[in-house]
């Protein structure tokens, strides 16, 4: 899919309103025509192939009503969207049932109109390319013997038992049966990803967006309930209504209180991930808040749209295939976890050279947009893959992987095989963020304004006490350092040193991103210490001939295990 390609068109008598719309989508990514009447619109949908076509009811000529219905009788029909005047519930109903995408009644926020049919379209183009990847067989063939290439022999739970429906083998033809199947997506609703969107557009005043969180009462009992709180209203004064809530909390911050509130919602029912959701979510919500601080700090504005979403949603395709397909990611969590490999490395097996285009089948049907999606795919691309992108989309991929990377830090919790990957050095620098410390303070501060009590059942492996001891030395030059929060999580007693030689006991050398000649002098003339150097794995080589690194990135079960090995 490519959002700048994606025609659609605006059918309408009324010419401001046609203009309106038509400003709306082109924001949202559009190519748009016009037409003035059904007979119009006809002719133009004969000669394009339209995404989606936007109609009202009342018009000369030919009707709305009688155009949506020549439309939706077709092969292979656009996804319509009315948009209308004309409150008449019969024909809403007849409409619905032909396979209308949706009704909107004017007067609208055509800002939030916009968003609405860039998510429905994004949803169309989805289906319609894995619908073309499911037809044929040769296809079908082709993604299946891709995966069972990369992942020979099927995985089977602890109970012993073979495969069922539910563990199928991911392809994206399974992927696609799943979600045309109706089958649950995602744990974040379409109205909870609408109110996220609403809150990044500054012509929106807090009326409209309390009503579209009225559409949900999850969301309204949850954003009323933490306006009353102390954190954001210490003085106990009283909030009458939503909009009084929205106001009180900030447009911003609901945003990120809706996707907490309806995450956590959603982890309250059904049956259970076999992901640490919690845990990934928490960490997705300290990433949307950090990310929005970054892009103040680094005048960002430009680049900014989406980003907060997509830091948020960094973890969405994993979370949205395991709940397609419990047992087969089951299976992956009973045979890699406790392996030393991470998650991104277990994903990788199973899906294979298909994981990318699953990916961003899974979030288009989860209302993301083209642009989001393009971010969170090239996440996991490693320093020279990331090179070759646009530098716009370069640095969009840099501040929300930079923003996840703050959020671990954050948050402080890690399972087994989350993988632990240390900043690029420098990348503050190209980021022009002058204070990553600052952002990581303001984030765990604003952290306390959202409800994540879900953290607090999220386990992590450094829970046990350690008596062990460390000394930690930090070689690099970034303002913070991202490793010693994964230390500490590790060894509880550590003690900052500044000169490796002259420490006691066991030491850790952080040379991360850096090949350091003097770290060899070090070792051999430490005389009472017992140094550890962590490293980058590209730099292996370099440092073969120490007897104790840490190279990353790596599993933080690995790095656990050996850290509290080499730490005696």
């Amino acid at each position: 899919m490519n959002t700048t390609n994606t025609l659609a068109l605006v059918v309408d008598d009324e010419p401001l309103v046609r203009n309106l719309t038509v400003r709306a989508l082109t924001r949202e990514g559009f190519e748009c025509d016009q037409a003035q009447d059904g007979h119009e619109g006809a002719r133009m949908v004969a000669k394009n192939d339209y995404t989606v076509v936007v109609t009202d009811l009342k018009m000369p000529n030919q009707n709305g009503h009688a155009f949506a219905v020549e439309l939706m009788s077709s092969p292979h029909p656009p996804a319509v969207v009315i948009l209308t005047g004309v409150t008449e519930p019969r024909l809403a109903k007849d409409l619905l049932s032909r396979g209308i995408e949706d009704i909107v009644y004017k007067p609208i926020d055509y800002a939030v109109f916009g968003m609405k049919v860039r998510a429905i379209a994004d949803r169309a183009l989805a289906k319609s390319a894995s619908s073309n990847s499911a037809t044929g067989a040769e296809a079908d063939e082709m993604a299946e013997n891709s995966i069972s290439q990369a992942n020979p022999g099927p995985l089977v739970a602890e109970s012993g038992r073979g495969p069922t429906s539910h563990d199928a083998t991911i392809t994206l033809g399974s992927v696609a049966e799943r979600i045309k199947s109706g089958d649950g997506i995602i744990a974040i609703g379409e109205a909870t990803l609408q109110v996220y969107r609403m809150t990044d557009s500054d012509e929106l005043d807090a009326n409209a967006l309390s009503n579209s969180i009225a559409t949900s009462a999850v969301l309204s009992d949850e954003i009323i309930k933490l306006a009353q709180s102390p954190f954001y209203n210490p003085a106990g004064a009283k909030v009458p209504d939503l909009s009084r809530a929205v106001v009180q909390i900030g447009r911003k911050r609901v945003g990120h209180l809706a996707l907490a509130a309806t995450a956590q919602a959603a982890l309250s029912i059904g049956d259970p991930s076999p992901l640490n959701v919690r845990l990934i979510w928490a960490k997705g919500v300290a990433a949307g808040l950090a990310v929005e601080m970054m892009v103040e700090q680094g005048g960002h504005e430009a680049i900014a749209d989406g980003l907060a979403l997509c830091a948020t949603m960094q973890n969405a395709a994993p979370v949205a295939l395991a709940r397609l397909f419990p047992g087969r990611y089951q299976s992956m969590v009973n045979k890699w976890s406790d392996t030393g490999v991470s998650f991104e490395a277990a994903e990788r097996t199973c899906l294979g050279d298909d994981l990318q285009a699953i990916h961003r089948l899974a979030l288009g049907a989860s209302g993301m947009s083209q642009r989001e999606i393009d971010v969170i795919v090239h996440l996991r691309d490693d320093e020279d893959s990331l090179s070759k992108l646009p530098e716009e989309l370069q640095n969009r991929v840099k501040l929300v992987k930079l923003a996840g990377q703050i959020a671990e830090a954050v948050i402080g919790v890690w399972d087994n095989w989350d993988e632990i990957a240390m900043p690029e050095p420098g990348v503050a620098d190209v980021l022009q963020l002058w204070s990553v410390d600052t952002i990581i303070e303001r984030t765990t501060a604003n952290l306390k304004g959202i409800n994540l009590t879900f953290v607090e059942n999220s386990k992590s492996s450094a829970d046990d006490p350690d008596p062990r001891e460390l000394t930690y030395c930090d070689s690099a030059s970034d303002s913070f350092d991202f490793l010693e929060s994964v230390v500490s999580s590790i060894i509880p007693n550590v003690e900052r040193g500044f000169n490796p030689t002259a420490a006691k006991g066991n030491v850790l050398v952080n040379c991360i991103g850096a090949c350091n000649e003097d770290i060899f002098a070090m070792v051999e003339t430490a005389e009472e210490a017992d140094l550890c150097v962590a490293i980058s794995r590209q730099d292996e080589d370099f440092y073969q001939s120490l007897p104790r690194v840490v190279s990353f990135p790596s599993s933080y079960g690995v790095v656990q295990s050996k850290l509290r090995s080499a730490v005696q």
